[in-house]
């Protein structure tokens, strides 16, 4: 019996590393890897953090966060090539508010002070890079759809949607 139960152990383990390794997510702390180079969970929610304090009305969230750091790579590669590139220093300047701005966070002032700068022909050349990436998102982020070159937010299967509450039916004055 002790036996049965070490074995079912290890096959559940075995499926749950193989759930995640398909899923190319096979560390906890990943929110996406973008050829190769991994995005954490916690690079994320540090730039979500810090953006959101210095500015509140900002919207960003950690899933918008994501998928703004998965395009600042290719934003930030193609300024760079065309000699729009910011620097960490000048990122820095950029955002005063933030007293110790994180890696993560100067990529994503980066990339949107530079994308501001890019001629249409550069943002196409963007676009395909991010359509020829190979982008593996952790579910919770939601997806990445490479031919749309589009972010769509997950929807776990769990959370229904609340239909809307019926109009009440306009009131005549009695006559």
């Amino acid at each position: 019996m002790k036996a049965f139960s070490v074995l079912r152990g290890a096959v559940v383990t075995v499926a749950v590393a193989g759930v995640l390794a398909v899923s190319g997510c096979a560390t906890a702390d990943t929110a996406a890897v973008v050829n190769g180079h991994r995005i954490t969970e916690q690079e994320v929610q540090e730039a979500t953090a810090q953006i959101t304090k210095a500015y509140p009305d900002s919207s960003l969230n950690t899933a918008n966060a994501l998928s703004s750091l998965v395009m600042a790579g290719f934003i930030n590669q193609i300024a760079d090539e065309s000699g729009k590139g910011l620097s960490d220093s000048a990122a820095k300047a950029a955002i005063t508010e933030i007293e110790d701005p994180s890696p993560a966070t100067l990529e994503l002032v980066k990339s949107s002070l530079a994308s501001q700068q890019l001629t249409t022909v550069e943002q196409g050349h963007v676009v395909e890079l991010a359509r020829k990436a190979q982008v593996t998102m952790n579910p919770r982020y939601g997806t990445f759809d490479a031919k749309a070159v589009r972010f769509d937010v997950s929807q776990p299967n769990w959370i229904k949607a609340e239909p809307a509450p019926a109009e009440p039916a306009p009131t005549t004055p009695a006559g």
